[in-house]
């Protein structure tokens, strides 16, 4: 029998007495997506990963926390509209606002990740529309933290390999395209490489589905370099 834990603390915005269930801890069994969503049994835990204070509706991974000026963000109108908007679903909307926070207070690579996140919730929810906008709000955060010298991910190409992913499955294809070419003619390492010709062969085909990173391998298999 699996037992839920919870979290129990004060709101960091409001004081107001939190209780959250966590999920227990899992890893992934199978490929990553393109775009490094993880396989089961971890994907289905994105619910939990950012919380809502149910009185103040401050967002965030642990409420009990909040990065200085956080508060001043949970005010601000686009936040308030963002928190209860009918074009997106509920948690992503809670994804969202701490993308605003975490944009608001220059930290454009952890908005970039907060707005892909919840893009993956509009995905289960089969709204495409607005996974596209939050792709596309993704991307943009994603080259705002390339200006300010910042990465999201380590190794030298998997930006932009996540970055041609995001534009083709909100149906940038053209930028999509000039990603995958630009990326490609600096000879990236084998398996950025390899997700890259995944990527052409999709962007030609105007495939805006998600793949996973098993799939690029699998493609040079079958196709002469």
């Amino acid at each position: 029998m699996i037992h839920p834990r919870y979290l129990n603390t004060a709101c960091a915005v409001c004081g107001e007495s939190c209780r959250f269930t966590i999920p227990e801890a899992s890893g992934s069994v199978g490929s990553r997506d393109l775009d490094t969503r993880p396989a089961e049994p971890l994907r289905s835990t994105i619910y939990a990963w950012v919380k809502r204070c149910p009185s103040c509706g401050y967002c965030a991974p642990d409420p009990g926390q909040a990065p200085k000026r956080a508060a001043d963000v949970v005010k601000l109108p686009r936040y308030r509209w963002q928190l209860d908007s009918p074009k997106f679903p509920k948690i992503a909307n809670t994804f969202l606002c701490w993308s605003i926070i975490q944009e608001d207070l220059g930290a454009p690579a952890r908005a970039a990740w907060a707005s892909l996140h919840a893009a993956w919730i509009c995905d289960d929810e089969g709204e495409d529309v607005p996974a596209r906008i939050c792709r596309k709000r993704a991307a943009d955060l994603l080259r705002r933290a390339w200006d300010q010298g910042e990465r999201l991910a380590s190794q030298a190409g998997a930006d932009e390999a996540l970055l041609a992913d995001l534009l083709r499955r909100a149906g940038r294809l053209r930028e999509a395209r000039a990603v995958v070419t630009e990326t490609l003619e600096q000879h990236p390492q084998p398996m950025i490489a390899d997700i890259m010709r995944l990527q052409a062969r999709l962007i030609a085909a105007s495939d805006r589905d998600a793949h996973t990173v098993a799939e690029a391998r699998r493609f040079r298999q079958q196709v002469p370099l």
